[in-house]
C-alpha cells in the first residue's frame, strides 16, 4: 500500500496546495531526569502538522511533547514542526514522511489530506455526516473510528486518536446565505476535495480549488467572493478582515489523524506502548477541547470589531441544504466501488 501513498504524491497537489500555513518549530525539554520506569532509550521524534504554530494543532503537538518529557525522564524529546517544514510545506509529503519514519514520526494532518491518496478517508467529511461535536466524538471514537484506524494501520501508521478541525463553515463578502437559492452563482474557495466540489456543485456555487496561502488575496481582490473553513482556521487567516458574513451551517466536518510511525511504535515495549498511547489520547482531548472553546469568543469578535453579520444555524434553511446534497452518499460510494473499494457501504454504513 505504500506505493499507493508515493503513486498518487503528484495527483494530490491540488489537496496539498489547498491547505498551507507558515510557523517554526519547538520542542520540550528534558524532564524529570532520571525518572524513565518505563526504560525508554534516549531519542528524539520529529512531530509535524499543516497549520501555524500558534494553531491547536501545534499545541496539540506540544502538549504531547511536554507529556512524553513528563512521562520518560526526558529521555523522549518531541520537536514539534509547524507548516509541514520538514517537507517544505508539502502536507501529502508529510504524510509520506511520517509512513517513512524520517524525518517525521508522529503528526496530526486532516482527513482531507489523507483522502488525496485513498478516498475512503473523504467519508468523514460526508454533508451532515454528525449533527454536533458529541455526536463526531462519539462516531470517531468508536466503531465508525475503528474502520479508519484499519486503514490507516494498513499504510503503516499507529493511530493514537482523532483530533478535529471541527466544522467548516461559510464565509462570503456578497450576501447573507440562508439558503441554497442564496448559493446560486457565488465565487467560493473550496478547499481541495472531490466530495466538498460535489456538494457545492449541487448547492449551486461556483466553486474552485486554490491555494490557502493565496485565499487572503483572493477574497481581497474578489477573484473568489467567500470560503470554507472552521472558525478557528480562518480567524488565524485574519478572513474575516474581507469578508461581511458568516453562516453557521455545519455542513461538513472534518477530522485529524493523530499518528505514529507503527515501524517505531512496534520497537517499543508493551509498557512503552502504553505510555505513548495514554499521552497521545490525553493530547487529542486537550486539543478538542481548546479548538472548540475559541467559537463564541471569535464570533462575538468578528461582529464587534469587523462589522460581520453571524447567521446562525436556527436560522438556516438546513432542510433545503441537506436535500440539495441528498444524492452525495450515493455517489460516494459509487465512486469508491469504481476505485476498487469494495467496503464502501459497510464504510458508510459505519457512520450511521
Amino acid at each position: 500500500m505504500k506505493k499507493k501513498f508515493i503513486a498518487a504524491l503528484m495527483s494530490a497537489a491540488l489537496v496539498v496546495s489547498s491547505l498551507t500555513a507558515c510557523g517554526g518549530n519547538s520542542s520540550t525539554p528534558a524532564a524529570n531526569a532520571g525518572e524513565n520506569p518505563a526504560g525508554f532509550a534516549k531519542q528524539t521524534w520529529n512531530f509535524a502538522c499543516s497549520t501555524t504554530e500558534t494553531s491547536t494543532w501545534a499545541q496539540a503537538g506540544q502538549k504531547f511533547a511536554e507529556l512524553m518529557a513528563e512521562s520518560t525522564g526526558g529521555a523522549v524529546t518531541v520537536k514539534v514542526y509547524a507548516a509541514d517544514q520538514l517537507t517544505n510545506g508539502n502536507q501529502s509529503e508529510g504524510i509520506q514522511a511520517l509512513m517513512d519514519g524520517d524525518p517525521v514520526q508522529v503528526s496530526m494532518h486532516s482527513n482531507l489530506i489523507y483522502s488525496a491518496f485513498d478516498p475512503r478517508f473523504n467519508v468523514v467529511s460526508l454533508p451532515y455526516l454528525f449533527n454536533s461535536y458529541e455526536d463526531a466524538d462519539a462516531k470517531l471514537d468508536g466503531a465508525a473510528g475503528e474502520k479508519l484506524t484499519a486503514i490507516l494501520a494498513e499504510y503503516g501508521l499507529h493511530y493514537m486518536g482523532i483530533a478535529e478541525n471541527g466544522f467548516r463553515q461559510l464565509t462570503n463578502s456578497v450576501r447573507e446565505v440562508k439558503s441554497p437559492a442564496d448559493m446560486k452563482g457565488l465565487k467560493l474557495r473550496v478547499a481541495g476535495s472531490n466530495l466538498l466540489m460535489k456538494c457545492y456543485e449541487l448547492w449551486g456555487a461556483d466553486a474552485t480549488n486554490m491555494n490557502w496561502s493565496e485565499t487572503f488575496t483572493a477574497l481581497q481582490q474578489n477573484t473568489v467572493e467567500g470560503q470554507e473553513n472552521p472558525l478557528p482556521a480562518i480567524d488565524s487567516a485574519k478572513v474575516q478582515e474581507v469578508q461581511k458574513y458568516v453562516s453557521l451551517w455545519n455542513a461538513n466536518y472534518d477530522c485529524l489523524f493523530f499518528c505514529i510511525n507503527a515501524d517505531l511504535y512496534n520497537s517499543l515495549t508493551d509498557e512503552q506502548k502504553k505510555i505513548v498511547d495514554e499521552n497521545g489520547q490525553k493530547a487529542v482531548e486537550y486539543q478538542r477541547e481548546i479548538n472548540r472553546a475559541g467559537d463564541d469568543e471569535i464570533l462575538n469578535r468578528w461582529q464587534t470589531e469587523n462589522g460581520m453579520t453571524v447567521t446562525k444555524t436556527g436560522d438556516l434553511d438546513i432542510d433545503g441544504f441537506k436535500a440539495a446534497v441528498e444524492p452525495v452518499e450515493a455517489w460516494f460510494i459509487e465512486e469508491l466501488k469504481k476505485q476498487g473499494y469494495n467496503d464502501a457501504q459497510e464504510l458508510v454504513n459505519a457512520f450511521k
